[in-house]
């Protein structure tokens, strides 16, 4: 089932640090899913498989795209599914945006059994028209999955402005 707020909150503050010390170190996980991220008996998160992370830069220390498809389709943001090269820290953080999602709704946000509907559908912001009408949920949560979930990737929120969102600091 899904995550209240407040606990949904508590676990995903402790993705984001992990997420936040990797970007630090320029490594992009490139395959944040539920499934790689683990509870532990003391309600600690975990991040495992890192099979698909990669460096961000190059040795001389310019920004690195990438053009592999990695992870799962249903994680993947529009620009991954369009097959153009990307910024694979903010492939993270569109996979981030998925995960969120799932704690409070328990559901996906994307049907991936048909990609190109899939793609329409992340592009048009559709997704927010019917099931973000939640009373339940706070304005600045779903502001933030907004900020995630951003398919225009000038606009999209980076690790530092998730760590600093107001979701955080209710």
């Amino acid at each position: 089932g899904s995550f209240l707020e407040e606990k949904a909150k508590h676990y995903f503050k402790q993705l984001t640090d992990a997420v936040c010390y990797l970007h630090e170190l320029d490594i992009a996980h490139r395959d944040l899913k539920c499934e790689n991220v683990f509870l532990m008996w003391n309600n600690q998160i975990k991040l495992g498989d890192f099979g698909f992370a990669r460096s961000c830069v190059d040795c001389s220390g310019k920004k690195v795209l990438s053009d592999t498809f990695c992870g799962s389709a249903a994680y993947a943001a529009p620009e991954i599914l369009k097959g153009i090269s990307y910024d694979p820290k903010m492939y993270d953080m569109w996979a981030l945006g998925c995960i969120l999602y799932i704690m409070i709704t328990a559901s996906m946000p994307f049907d991936d059994t048909d990609v190109r509907k899939m793609i329409k559908t992340q592009l048009n912001g559709s997704i927010f028209t019917s099931l973000f009408l939640w009373t339940e949920h706070s304005m600045a949560l779903k502001q933030l999955l907004n900020s995630l979930l951003e398919p225009d990737l000038n606009r999209r929120i980076t690790i530092k402005g998730v760590k600093s969102h107001q979701w955080f600091q209710q």
